[in-house]
Order: structure tokens, then sequence, then C-alpha cells
């Protein structure tokens, strides 16, 4: 099954990250926020054009169809226990949304590595939904940003 906002689990917009989100032995910084402006704010002074958000346009609708390619196969990845491909689809993800300013996904997402990297992370079967669900929450907090449509 592809993976689209609109298959991701129901989101508690009242928590950032609830009970089912988490994932035992990865943790995240409490009120850490979705994106950095600073970094956001770089992309845009280096768009010089007529539409100074075309860039960061570009790059997030670029950032959402590689990474929507990327996470299609995590349910498979996670059932299976695959943690190497997991490690592999966190880290792509983790870049892209780092030089694009979504810094909890990003954090989130390398705090998953570093988590499988140091053996803190043994089994993933749970761990679809909190990988989903942080996905969706920067994407959509993006999008109300710079009023994208979906």
């Amino acid at each position: 099954m592809p993976f689209t906002p609109e298959s991701a689990p129901p989101l508690d917009s009242a928590d950032p990250m609830n009970v089912e989100d988490k994932i035992p032995g990865v943790e995240l910084e409490p009120g850490l926020p979705v994106m950095d402006r600073e970094q956001i704010d770089m992309l845009l002074m280096v768009d010089d054009g007529e539409d100074p958000t075309a860039l960061v346009r570009e790059l997030f609708h670029l950032f959402v169809a590689e990474s929507e390619e990327k996470l299609a196969g995590v349910s498979e990845v996670c059932a299976a226990n695959d943690l190497p491909e997991l490690r592999k689809i966190v880290h792509f993800v983790a870049g892209s949304a780092g030089n694009l300013g979504l810094v909890r996904l990003c954090r989130f997402y390398r705090e998953i590595e570093h988590a499988i990297d140091d053996g803190r992370l043994k089994t993933i079967a749970n761990c679809e939904r909190p990988i989903r669900s942080e996905f969706v929450k920067a994407v959509e907090a993006f999008r109300v940003e710079f009023k994208l449509q979906g």
C-alpha cells in the first residue's frame, strides 16, 4: 500500500507525541519545534526570483514525493523486523527533512537510527505508527506555514 498522509493513523493534535507514537529506546526532546525557521529562512534567501518561496515549495514537493516512496515499505519492513532496512529509510528521510528545516522529524528519525546502531532498538514491530505520524505532522505543519495544498 502506498504511503500517503491519508493512510496515516489519526493524530492527536493536543499532544505532539502521544503514548502510541513513542518507541521504546528512542527519546525525543520535549518541546522540540516541528520547524527550524532559521534553516527555512536560509533557503528563502537563496531564492531571488519573483516568488521568494518558489525554491522552498519545489524542495518541499520533492521531499514529500521521495519520502512517501521510501515510507511506502515501512509496514513490511517493521513487520519483518528488518532493522537495516528501517535504518536506511529513516536515514534518507532525516537528511532531507533536516535540509528543509523539519527539525523535529529529522531528530526523531536520527534517534531511531542511533537506537538501531546502539542496539537499544531490537524490535520494530510497533514502529510504523510513530514513524508515519511524525512524518504526517511535519508535512502538515509545513503545508500550513507556507499555505500549500495537499
